[in-house]
């Protein structure tokens, strides 16, 4: 009699988690219907749970696979929550069925305590829960939703019937699922019917696209088509993105959002050299319903300038900052200039006899044509506000009181501001630019400096650690005294110059202003003509002034130092001079603890002995 051969039979499932790998498929097909960017992981995800073999019993359990993060698992569990929830209602005790029953004949030899035990057939492994269900799912139980998944005509990727998608986006906490064997209807209709409108977030590039469009179509019924340039023109307006300018890092600006107008069947183009660009019907009333909800909703320029009660509240930064002893009274002082000032030319400027006009740079414009730049863009964004684009010698924007009548007659107010973006702050650093208009700005004779600096993106890749560069800042605030500002974009920045410009409006708009083309000084201001002209890089420098931008040049030497050094030795002969009555380790620690205030840090004696290193050696 032959000898029989035992072996062990290991039974193993082809889809020991088909539930949570269904689950997954119906999310991967939703985001891809909406072009949405998690596809990628959700790919990664369900690939994972693919070739997983052991069986997870929950939703938490599945943060051990790639692609799945805190969020997926969470929807997970609240899927089986909910899963598990319905079949317990659903319960009925003549559904129970032996593990046989549910396998159909299996050729391993099975246990007798296994044969004759009896499970729920719908039932899934209960989350966050401490009592574990009288009868749970095993692995053998799984074999039978394995067989039917296999057996059953309807696609795997339409069972169980869930929009989880749009359950978790209405913040619900439960998931409608029904028996994953269950008859599922046509899935055509089912994307029809759980289909969205497609609207774009206010003030995006899609929202500004239709808004643009529509007035368009309004205004010309005839010849309600644009060209890109007409609608680039004329959208700016409406969006907080620009649409010539890409964001930092990325080649995406507010036109992206034309390719998904027209997939979602709310834009038509026309032709493709000289493509023009429509509203179709479903279109116009997207168009439509955007318009009439922003016709509820306050406006920047209606928040800052026409409020005439309250004042724009300024950052907490520069609310401080800026007192009230930083705008005197203009006429306290009724005494005419000197002799030597009348022989200049005097503006006198009653109240109510003038207006606040900010001053932009052309610098700021970008270089790009005028109707399509960025920060003009911006601007326009506030019709309220009066401004002009010239030509700056310092600083980037300032404002001036203008005679009514007489536009000739200008008066620099004691404000200016610097603005720079993170990139360019660290370029002007690197190259030496940083201390040398730091240095102008002082000397410009505005007594307010404010430093306006706006984010680049992450602020990663900008040229220079963003340690360095906000060290750079502190030192700005404490050892210049300039008002330090930040904002996160050129939106914000302009934003804030509005706010600035109301302010300014209402402290000067009941002051008696007086001034002349020269320095200023007391309760007198400077001519717009003076102030550029004194503050002009070709300029005459006088000695001192020389002086203090060679001192300049030197690592580690600022601005409060240099002048430190030539409030002592104002010329570079006096410093030669002291030096030559000093032996060496007296000249090395002469500029030592010379100080620009008392706040103000030392020279230092690194900075002390690499002056008297280059000066020593020369003669007077």
């Amino acid at each position: 009699m032959a000898k029989v051969i035992e072996k062990k039979v290991t039974l193993k499932h082809s889809q020991p988690n088909v539930l949570i790998k269904t689950w997954l498929l119906q999310l991967l097909e939703n985001a891809r219907e909406t072009k949405s960017k998690l596809v990628p992981m959700l790919e990664l995800a369900f690939d994972s749970i693919s070739k997983y073999p052991v069986q997870l019993n929950s939703g938490a359990e599945c943060i051990i696979l790639k692609g799945f993060g805190k969020k997926l698992c969470k929807i997970l569990d609240e899927c089986i929550e909910a899963y598990n929830a319905k079949e317990a209602n659903n319960s009925d005790p003549l559904r129970e069925l032996s593990v046989e029953d549910q396998n159909g004949r299996c050729d391993s030899p099975m246990t007798e305590s296994s044969s004759s035990s009896s499970i729920p057939v719908n039932k899934y492994i209960p989350v966050n829960n401490n009592t574990s269900p009288k009868h749970p799912l095993n692995r053998e139980n799984l074999v039978r939703h394995d067989n039917s998944f296999k057996d059953s005509d309807t696609p795997m990727n339409g069972s169980p019937e869930v929009d989880l998608l749009s359950e978790v986006s209405n913040n619900s906490n439960q998931c409608h699922l029904d028996n994953p064997t269950s008859t599922v209807p046509n899935r055509n209709s089912a994307k029809k019917s759980s289909a969205k409108k497609y609207k774009p977030a206010f003030l995006s590039g899609g929202y500004a696209i239709l808004v643009a469009l529509r007035e368009h179509a309004i205004e010309n019924i005839d010849k309600p088509a644009m060209s890109k340039e007409e609608l680039i023109e004329k959208a700016q307006l409406y969006s907080k993105e620009s649409f010539v300018r890409p964001k930092p890092n990325t080649h995406y600006t507010a036109w992206s959002n034309m390719s998904r107008l027209i997939t979602k069947g709310l834009v038509q183009q026309k032709g493709k050299r000289k493509a023009v660009y429509s509203l179709t019907q479903e279109g116009m009333e997207i168009a439509q319903e955007l318009y009439n909800e922003a016709k509820h909703k306050v406006t920047d320029n209606d928040l800052i300038f026409n409020n005439d009660n309250e004042q724009p509240m300024m950052p907490d930064n520069l609310e401080n900052d800026i007192e009230e002893d930083d705008m005197n009274e203009m006429d306290t002082n009724d005494n005419e200039p000197s002799t030597s000032q009348s022989e200049n030319v005097f503006i006198d400027l009653a109240p109510g006899s003038f207006e606040i006009i900010l001053l932009v740079d052309k610098c700021e414009t970008g270089g790009l044509r005028k109707k399509y730049d960025p920060t003009i863009a911006q601007f326009n964004k506030y019709p309220d506000m009066k401004y002009e684009v010239r030509s700056l010698k310092v600083g980037d924007f300032t404002w001036v009181a203008r005679h009514n009548q007489n536009v000739d007659q200008e008066l620099v107010l004691p404000f200016v501001v610097e603005r720079k973006r993170m990139d360019d702050l660290a370029a002007s650093i690197k190259d030496g630019r940083f201390h040398e208009q730091k240095f102008r700005l002082r000397k410009c004779g505005l007594d307010n400096v404010i430093y306006l600096v706006e984010d680049f993106g992450n602020n990663k890749n900008v040229g220079l650690p963003l340690q360095n560069l906000k060290q750079a800042l502190a030192n700005t605030r404490v050892q210049d005294g300039f008002k330090v500002h930040t904002t996160d974009s050129l939106t914000n920045s302009v934003r804030f110059l509005a706010m600035m410009t109301k302010r300014l409006i209402i402290r000067f708009k009941d002051k008696h202003l007086r001034g002349y083309n020269k320095e200023p000084r007391d309760d007198y201001l400077m001519t717009f003509d003076y102030f550029n002209k004194s503050s002009a890089k070709n300029k005459a420098l006088t000695v001192t002034e020389t002086f203090i931008k060679i001192l300049l040049q030197l690592k580690g030497l600022s601005v409060e130092k240099a002048l430190a050094i030539t409030r002592k030795y104002p010329t570079p002969r006096s410093l030669i001079k002291a030096y030559q009555k000093c032996d060496a380790n007296e000249g090395q620690a002469l500029l030592t603890y010379l100080k620009y205030s008392e706040l103000s840090p030392n020279v230092g004696p690194v900075i002390s002995k690499a002056i008297y290193n280059i000066f020593s050696s020369i003669n007077a």
